[in-house]
């Protein structure tokens, strides 16, 4: 079994490393500058004139979140092209000189006209705004138009830059742009640190580190993990219930052969599976949590207002909380009850037509005894399947259930990160969404192997 459960993971290797793949990808080909975003979530927008121009700061994010690194462990540039661009933590500056490179060619020439601006930055020169400004220009004809303009008030900075902006000018060739170059840059890339972390501020996703939230600008990990706590509590208490309820009913069915009163029985259930979810939930409201009806349960939320939970242990959180989610835990189980019970009796009927069946009975068991001890145990592939997504489905699954009670699980996080824009998150949930599902799947073989050694030996 051992062997069996290895070779799986070697084979969900490859699998493994598209998802995080293309995890990165997405959070680095997200809109915007994250930096940005960041700095105005933890500080407010009111510090945007102070903190977000404060190079010293935006510098000590950048370096954090590990963006001024090599994008993979190798590269490939035009031969004109500079390969450490990424060191500039402004986006602006950082995509203008990498235009100008393109236009002109002359990586050196240009990167001496940045340096005398900065260096003129750093002298306090009147004409600082204007100075800034042409670190996010691309073309020569605008640089020179901004020059002018400093050199009325700065004729000194404005020769220095106007004869540094001549010499890019003067050594464009634009043929190093056709010239491939590759290179290579080990474990110092942004995607070695977002998967296995830097040793410092940064954990890796490997230990649960999925970067900032554009939105509050905490860590994902303080409170992604709680989300999917909330799903998993909701989904697998659901399942359960549907479990255990369903598929003895099921078999009861299957074994039923007065058509009138097995169809007295299933139409409870084809309507039950016929009533969508978040109509179950509504019905479920009006009649429960309505002051006007009966008011049994809350009608949404987790905990009363005002409860605090980091201030209880989990037992007192869980009790606290039960009322809130008997509801919730109704409308998936009802849901899941009607079709799992509607699959166990169809797999059951149809074993019944089978000659096994006939020989058990013929050596005098009963058709109960038939079914509990031989018809069952070949139903378990496809509730085996149906059990194993409760992982993958903690994170989509409940997002209409969690939506309509505002319960506070990953389904709804998700929800709100798209109408917020908040991209990290939506990788991150992205991410862990198909871990889950590699996990589900490798749960799901190792009970297929359990339950059927055969399956193992063809494998």
């Amino acid at each position: 079994m051992l062997k069996y459960i290895i070779r799986r993971l070697i084979r969900f290797g490859p699998i493994l490393f598209c998802i995080t793949f293309i995890g990165f990808l997405l959070s680095n080909g997200m809109p915007g500058d994250p930096v940005d975003k960041i700095l105005i979530a933890r500080h407010g927008v009111s510090y945007n004139n102070t903190i977000l121009n404060s190079s010293e700061l935006r510098d000590q994010l950048y370096r954090e979140m590990g963006l001024h690194l090599p994008l993979f462990y190798f590269s490939f540039n035009a031969y004109s092209q500079c390969d450490t661009l990424n060191r500039i933590s402004n986006k602006a500056r950082r995509m203008a000189a990498e235009r100008m490179t393109h236009n002109y060619g002359c990586w050196p020439q240009i990167q001496s006209y940045h340096q005398e601006i900065k260096m003129a930055i750093d002298q306090d020169d009147p004409e600082i705004n204007n100075l800034k400004t042409l670190l996010e220009i691309p073309t020569y004809q605008e640089s020179a138009e901004v020059i002018e303009r400093i050199s009325q008030n700065s004729p000194n900075t404005g020769e220095r830059l106007k004869a540094k902006l001549d010499q890019i000018l003067k050594h464009k060739s634009t043929f190093g742009n056709f010239i491939p170059t590759i290179n290579f840059h080990g474990a110092g890339n942004q995607y070695h640190v977002w998967l296995f972390g830097n040793g410092k501020e940064r954990a890796g996703l490997v230990r649960g580190d999925f970067g900032y939230s554009l939105k509050t600008g905490q860590p994902i990990g303080d409170f992604i993990w709680k989300k999917l706590g909330f799903s998993l509590e909701l989904i697998l208490v659901s399942v359960v219930v549907a479990f255990v309820t369903a598929i003895p009913l099921g078999l009861r069915l299957s074994r039923i052969r007065s058509t009138k009163r097995k169809n007295i029985l299933t139409l409870p259930i084809y309507l039950l599976y016929s009533i969508p979810g978040y109509l179950i939930a509504t019905l479920l409201i009006f009649f429960f949590a309505n002051t006007n009806v009966v008011h049994w349960f809350p009608e949404s939320g987790l905990y009363p207002i005002g409860y605090r939970p980091a201030d209880h242990s989990y037992i007192n959180n869980l009790i606290t909380g039960l009322p809130y989610m008997i509801l919730p835990i109704s409308t998936y189980a009802l849901s899941s009850f009607a079709f799992v019970a509607k699959l166990t009796a169809n797999i059951s009927a149809e074993e019944l037509n089978y000659n096994y069946v006939r020989t058990a009975l013929s050596k005098g068991l009963s058709i109960k005894q038939v079914v509990r001890k031989h018809v069952f145990k070949n139903t378990w592939i496809p509730l085996i399947t149906i059990f194993t997504q409760i992982l993958p489905a903690a994170v989509g699954g409940t997002l209409i259930v969690e939506l309509i009670f505002n319960y506070p699980g990953i389904g709804k996080t998700a929800y709100d990160a798209v109408l917020n824009n908040n991209y990290p998150v939506i990788v991150a949930i992205f991410t862990i969404s198909g871990l889950l599902t590699l996990s589900s799947y490798l749960f799901a073989d190792v009970l297929y192997a359990f339950t059927d050694p055969k399956i193992k030996m063809q494998r």
